[in-house]
């Protein structure tokens, strides 16, 4: 038998950056100090679509998200808790923060008091929060005092994951493409609807499964009613 050579490899080694280091070290808080699990549903998001197409300013899918978010997180406090020891220390506002994608990894600005903004005051900080960390300038405060994180990875193909919450969030929401499904309607019949998969990670140890699956209905049915979500006042002063 003819002898056989092994064509050598060839790698290259790279120190990791600062924003790497820190989301490994985050990342592994998460994991070794949490007991994660997650619940997913299948969204119908022809509400939103409807009422971006109707409205005079066009917001992205994103905005409808995360204003459902901060609305489902005023009803569900739990999901916008941490645990602290041995309490359940639970926030007076909902800081809500937003996963960007960068050159490096990923960084999760915070939008403050989202629950009290307005659609548009929402819609226009996200997109400043996302705009800075794309651009580089983030400050500490911009990326301190989360409370609960959106990871929308519709834009990549992207229907479903398991995503983990930056510690000490005790959870995420992960979002998918918003894809036509048949589902049945009220006769059981199969209809066309645009769908998204909305898995929610979060720390079993101190929220279960059904208070979890409570906040999914809870967003489902916000993002049911867009325009109501559009109309949002907001509470800020």
């Amino acid at each position: 038998m003819p002898e056989t050579t092994e064509t050598p490899t060839s790698e290259t080694a790279r120190r990791p950056t600062r924003l790497q280091k820190s989301m490994a070290k985050t990342m592994t808080r998460a994991v070794t100090t949490t007991a994660l699990s997650q619940v997913a549903r299948d969204v119908d998001m022809s509400s939103v679509q409807h009422d971006r197409a109707s409205a005079a300013e066009r917001s992205s899918i994103n905005t409808y998200v995360l204003a459902a978010v901060a609305t489902g997180l005023v009803d569900h406090p739990l999901l916008n808790s941490r645990l602290d020891e041995r309490s359940v220390i639970v926030p007076d506002q909902v800081n809500l923060g937003i996963a960007v994608s960068v050159p490096d990894g990923l960084v999760v600005p915070i939008v403050h008091g989202a629950d009290r903004l307005s659609f548009t005051e929402l819609d226009a900080a996200a997109l400043a929060a996302a705009a800075k960390a794309r651009n580089g300038e983030l400050t500490f405060p911009d990326v301190e005092g989360g409370t609960f994180t959106v990871s929308n990875l519709g834009m990549f193909g992207i229907d479903g994951g398991f995503a983990i919450p930056p510690h000490p969030q005790a959870a995420i929401l992960l979002v998918g493409r918003v894809r036509d499904s048949f589902v049945p309607d009220d006769a059981g019949l199969p209809v066309l609807r645009p769908m998204c998969r909305c898995g929610l990670s979060f720390d079993h140890r101190f929220i279960d499964g059904a208070a979890a699956a409570r906040f999914l209905m809870a967003v489902d049915a916000a993002l049911g009613d867009a325009t109501r979500l559009r109309e949002n006042p907001g509470s800020t002063p």
